[in-house]
């Protein structure tokens, strides 16, 4: 770090947790060595966790740490609320690096600007997170680090306080975090206390109201029963955010982990704060046909893709003159990263036109509109694409990862590589899912792809023969869209 670095100073070492590092070290550890087996789940992709004193609440927290310990995240997005001043944003941290007593914890200032970008209402800012006009200091993103730096490795942090919890400053963070969070490296931690100072009897029902809402993921529902005070949450706008970031998984699931209150500590039952540790995980992270990644920084998220199949859909409308519907404003930044793309159109369950390219000379989202249109209406194996067609017309996605010269025919992952021969002037591509769907092997697959190319079979043996593969992200239109 260097000498000019601005950090982030703890503010609440030695009252929250412990000041020394030894001491709090041994303590995280002694809580993470209570916890019992813990469920098994898909991707962990956001946590909720409390944000009170570790003697009150960490014993809670430690659930949620341990799902993700000696875990390969690199990136860590903490958002808390501010409960010391307001400010009217999302504010990110301007700085370089948080500071505890077990050591400095960078920002990773990539994906912060990817967020800044995406959203007007999130903000680089010192506001929320240095603070030398109040006469207490936020505490809530802090008491979560010292937990990270015991389970994690080597990570980052985005370090983010919500000066604003309104439904509009909710969505905007959501649907920021979305696309980043269907990366395998990246985690979420919400930072939220629930019901403060009711009797028992009372917080448990308070409680289990939120509980009810967060695990039906209806994020308007939590934020309307938080609105009418049939639940409360000094975090609610850190959890409604990450609710509305689920929505871009493919198969969104929650799990509550641990639930208790202060009154399970102190003895006092007449006024307690209750606590809740809780994951949000994607189910089917694992399926490797929606889920394949690229090797940078984004990956295509489930909104997305639906978003990329509609943005197709009308684009080929307008060029053949049905009607299109109004264009969605989704933003994504996703979206804007430089690909290539085939679209292919299936009428009936037939083929009826595939087009792409492998050049990312677009953004994903300009780059699927062309190919959708120029499948619809110039591949020249086919008509033109009828407005009669339309409502009989599947239509499928391939995003495509960068080219990667392949020297050992061994390292093709048949399912996964797409494959591009050139020889030449004469070349060639294939999807990965053609060899998939018609049951071929390696070799079978390369001499498709020669076929494609105009070349004899055996030209994948050829010297002068360049082989290349690549990924794919591959989706499609539910099949009852075209019934």
């Amino acid at each position: 770090m260097c000498p000019d670095s601005r950090v982030r100073k703890s503010a609440v070492a030695g009252s929250f947790y412990p000041g020394d590092a030894k001491t709090l070290r041994s303590d995280i550890d002694s809580l993470l060595g209570e916890v019992g087996p813990l469920p098994k789940i898909g991707r962990p992709a956001v946590l909720i966790e409390p944000h009170a004193g570790y003697k009150y609440s960490g014993h809670v927290a430690a659930h949620g740490y341990k799902l993700i310990a000696q875990s390969n995240i690199s990136t860590v997005i903490v958002v808390s609320p501010s409960h010391m001043e307001y400010f009217p944003f999302v504010s990110i941290f301007d700085g370089d690096a948080y500071e505890t007593p077990l050591g400095l914890i960078s920002v990773a200032k990539d994906i912060a600007q990817i967020m800044v970008d995406a959203s007007d209402m999130v903000r680089l800012s010192g506001a929320g997170h240095i603070q030398d006009n109040v006469a207490s200091r936020e505490h809530a993103l802090e008491v979560q680090l010292p937990f990270l730096q015991t389970v994690l490795d080597r990570f980052q942090i985005v370090p983010i306080v919500m000066g604003d919890q309104s439904w509009e400053a909710c969505r905007a963070l959501g649907e920021t975090l979305g696309p980043i969070l269907t990366r395998r490296d990246v985690v979420a931690v919400m930072s939220s206390d629930l019901s403060h100072f009711y009797p028992d009897h009372i917080a448990q029902e308070m409680d289990g109201v939120f509980i009810n809402r967060l695990q039906k993921m209806d994020p308007w529902q939590l934020y309307e029963s938080i609105k009418e005070k049939t639940c409360e949450a000094c975090g609610a706008g850190p959890v409604v955010a990450g609710l509305i970031a689920a929505q871009q998984f493919k198969s969104p699931g929650c799990r509550l982990l641990s639930r208790a209150n202060s009154g399970d500590v102190t003895g006092d039952r007449d006024r307690v704060v209750g606590y809740a540790c809780a994951v949000i995980f994607d189910g089917d992270r694992d399926n490797a046909t929606l889920e394949t990644e690229f090797t940078s920084d984004m990956a295509i998220g489930y909104a997305d893709q639906t978003f990329l199949l509609e943005h197709a859909r009308r684009s080929i409308a307008s060029a053949i003159g049905a009607h299109a519907g109004p264009e969605s404003d989704y933003r994504s930044p996703a979206l804007d990263e430089k690909r290539g793309a085939f679209v292919t159109l299936l009428v009936r369950n037939r083929l009826r036109g595939c087009v792409g390219t492998t050049e990312p000379s677009k953004s994903i989202r300009d780059m699927t509109a062309d190919m959708a249109v120029a499948a619809a209406t110039g591949d020249p194996r086919f008509p033109s694409l009828g407005i009669e067609d339309l409502d009989e017309t599947h239509i499928e996605i391939s995003i495509l990862s960068p080219l990667e010269s392949v020297t050992d025919v061994d390292s093709i992952d048949v399912g996964r590589h797409g494959l591009v021969l050139r020889n030449g002037t004469q070349g060639g591509l294939l999807l990965p899912q053609v060899a998939t769907e018609r049951g071929w092997g390696a070799k079978r697959f390369l001499e498709a792809t020669c076929e494609k190319s105009g070349l004899p079979t055996d030209a994948w043996q050829d010297p002068g023969t360049e082989i290349l593969v690549f990924t794919a992200i591959v989706f499609g239109e539910e099949k009852e869209r075209t019934r």
